[in-house]
């Protein structure tokens, strides 16, 4: 289990824009802050059906709370280069760039993991620090499936679009901030986790999901609009 799952974040390290290449080609206003609702590991939203971590979890929890619920779930650290992992290739991965830049490979070669401590200190989906998260939910047989059932709550769910097969949704936490979560609509049988990227609006700004340009999350999901 452990080296498919940090193959699979290897890759995202590596190309956490591939699926959003599109968007570099690609010729709002969304709701700004609000709410001053607090999220709690007890929420019935920070768990699916199939025992998964949720993006409610993700984007609502602060970190220690946030790890706590992971090793309630019986998610164990991995390591850096793979984060937290459970049965099924369920995980929990997240990273950040060292630098801000119009280069997409040279933000891709900043990229670093991180560390045990620093999930513990993170501010729900990583606050205004450019961070990007991979949850791997298992139990589903699409794509899209593992996005309906792993949100945890679907009033979150601001917008939706598609293109070539993959979904993005712009949701809206607790707090206000909002991320584009996206997954692949691939299909199996049920037996392998599903991927569901999560940006928030810091890391967008690096321009790494719009081939260097660096645009904030309403222009990011007006191209992402436009191209579906």
């Amino acid at each position: 289990m452990k080296n498919e799952m940090t193959i699979s974040r290897a890759a995202f390290v590596a190309g956490a824009g591939a699926a959003a290449c599109a968007l570099a080609g690609c010729s709002g206003g969304l709701g700004g802050a609000g709410g001053a609702k607090t999220a709690s590991t007890a929420d019935a939203a920070c768990v699916d059906d199939n025992a998964n971590v949720t993006v409610y979890a993700a984007i609502n929890l602060g970190g220690a709370d946030l790890v706590r619920l992971l090793k309630h779930q019986n998610y164990e650290w991995q390591g850096e280069n793979v984060g937290y992992g459970a049965v099924d290739d369920a995980g929990f991965f997240a990273f950040t760039f060292s630098k801000v830049s119009d280069d997409v490979d040279e933000l891709a070669n900043s990229a670093i993991p991180l560390s045990e401590s620093e999930y513990e200190e993170l501010e729900p989906g990583g606050g205004d620090e450019n961070v990007a998260i991979l949850l791997s939910v298992g139990g589903y047989t699409k794509g899209e499936r593992a996005l309906t059932g792993a949100i945890g709550d679907a009033a979150m769910v601001q917008e939706k679009c598609t293109i070539d097969d993959t979904s993005y949704w712009l949701v809206k936490a607790l707090d206000g901030h909002r991320y584009v979560i996206m997954a692949d609509d691939t299909e199996d049988d049920g037996d392998s986790a599903h991927d569901i990227y999560i940006y928030n609006e810091a890391f967008i700004r690096t321009g790494y999901l719009s081939g260097g340009d660096q645009i904030d999350i309403d222009e990011l999901w007006s191209r992402l609009a436009n191209a579906s």
